[in-house]
């Protein structure tokens, strides 16, 4: 059973009998307490009618588990319009054989659009139900979550929106672990920090949605996010919450927010800078230590350091002064990118401390490196003698001791000459420090091994 289709706990299964029970009883009549004429009890109304959209563009892999979590709600009336971007991985051909699964149920058009946002607004706009729930092709819902969302938008008519508790999941459908959510009470300049509503989770009115302006189609990850915040602006107190999962939202290569992590950085920039009148220089610096944690390995080019200027230089009018300097001096002090090269990284810390154990990447240059050669400093500052332990990529293990503080040089042989190559040196050192645990003031709570002055491939 998979992690769309666990049975709904107990208290939605209540909810949906209660649902079909009074839809499908005859009105009851009783007398008032006068002996008076018969009265006719009003029925209990009809839940309200949904409709769910689903953007999609070649993610045939996933789309059928997403319809089928869909159609588990088991809702009357449910109806899922799906807007594919002119997939060419046989998405229309299985939208097909689905729609004849659930006739007059499932409703679709696939043409090249301008991207996700486009694809949404159309669907909304075919859409005919009066709450829309938004379910990305790779993503699903959880049993009941529909019936949970409605019964508080019908409970309440002056909620415009219901969201709820999210999971993380992989390509298989395994849990990673809870989306980071917050519930609405969360005062809205908290969205600062990051988006806390996980996007499949929310259910909201159509009318809403429309009056907003629906998606903005300039944008093309941050369109949600964009959402929220002016939803949370325009409607103040009329969101609400189910603490249950609601959805799975998929992790995986292929998706925006993991393929296009520049452009999530710098458009969530822009909508902070737009709606709250400020964007925190942490959503661009995040982004620079995605990237030095890819290269050389990554996307983008081989000059990292350029790749990162270039980014600052398009985020600076984003940024407050200060977080410009801050930006500025954070990258030009940041050791890692000093010694950086299109075919190394070390992952030092920036002020070029090494950790317990120090990650160094390479990819085989044309001609192929012989050699990776490291100068350092043994600065330990309770002296005595230091070993390093280096793990090769074809499993050989080399050791250098460091009987006293200062530099030394140590060379490892690199075995792999294939070009293009992605090797990973991995150096153990068998003592640390943590400032912090010295006498002073220090607050500074890592463990530091060693420093690193410079790393080098050596060619033949």
């Amino acid at each position: 059973m998979g992690p769309c289709q666990r049975r709904a706990p107990p208290r939605a299964r209540q909810l949906r009998a209660s649902r079909e029970k009074s839809c499908n009883e005859p009105a009851l009549q009783t007398l008032n307490p006068r002996g008076a004429a018969p009265t006719k009890l009003k029925e209990a109304p009809t839940l309200l009618s949904l409709s769910i959209v689903m953007p999609t563009l070649n993610q045939r892999a996933f789309l059928a588990h997403a319809v089928r979590s869909v159609f588990a709600q088991d809702l009357p009336g449910l109806e899922l319009v799906v807007a594919d971007g002119g997939s060419r991985d046989g998405t229309p051909s299985l939208l097909a054989e689905l729609a004849e699964e659930h006739p007059g149920r499932l409703r679709w058009v696939s043409a090249p659009d301008s991207g996700p946002a486009a694809a949404v607004n159309r669907a909304v706009a075919l859409a005919e139900g009066e709450v829309i729930g938004w379910l990305n092709s790779d993503d699903c819902y959880t049993l009941g979550a529909a019936a949970r969302a409605l019964t508080l938008l019908q409970r309440d008519p002056a909620l415009v929106m219901v969201y709820g508790a999210g999971e993380q999941i992989d390509v298989q459908g395994r849990v990673l672990g809870p989306y980071p959510t917050r519930p609405p009470a969360t005062p809205r300049a908290a969205f600062a920090e990051g988006c806390f509503i996980c996007q499949p989770t929310a259910f909201f009115r159509r009318a809403t949605f429309l009056a907003l302006g629906a998606l903005d189609e300039s944008l093309h990850a941050a369109f949600d996010f964009d959402l929220w915040l002016r939803l949370f602006a325009a409607h103040p107190g009329q969101v609400a919450w189910v603490p249950q999962v609601q959805a799975q939202s998929r992790c995986h290569t292929d998706s925006i927010t993991a393929r296009e992590r520049e452009r999530v950085a710098l458009e969530g920039l822009q909508v902070l800078h737009r709606h709250l009148g400020y964007a925190p220089p942490h959503w661009l610096l995040t982004h620079v230590d995605e990237r030095c944690a890819q290269h050389p390995f990554g996307p983008g080019s081989s000059n990292l350091q350029a790749d990162l200027a270039h980014l600052a230089a398009r985020a600076e009018p984003l940024l407050s002064p200060d977080d410009r300097q801050l930006v500025t001096e954070r990258l030009a002090q940041n050791r890692a990118l000093q010694l950086a090269t299109p075919y190394l990284y070390a992952g030092i810390w920036p002020d070029g401390w090494a950790p317990r154990t120090l990650e160094i990447r390479l990819r085989q240059p044309t001609p192929p490196a012989m050699g990776l050669r490291i100068t350092g400093t043994h600065a330990h500052p309770g002296g005595g003698r230091t070993q390093l332990t280096a793990s090769a990529p074809d499993g050989q293990t080399f050791r250098v001791r460091l009987a006293n503080p200062g530099p030394f040089e140590w060379t490892l042989p690199i075995s792999e000459r294939l070009p293009d190559a992605q090797l990973v040196y991995r150096i153990t050192a068998d003592r640390v420090f943590v400032p912090a645990a010295l006498a002073g003031q220090s607050t500074d709570s890592r463990e530091l091994a060693w420093r690193l002055d410079h790393v080098a491939l050596v060619l033949a």
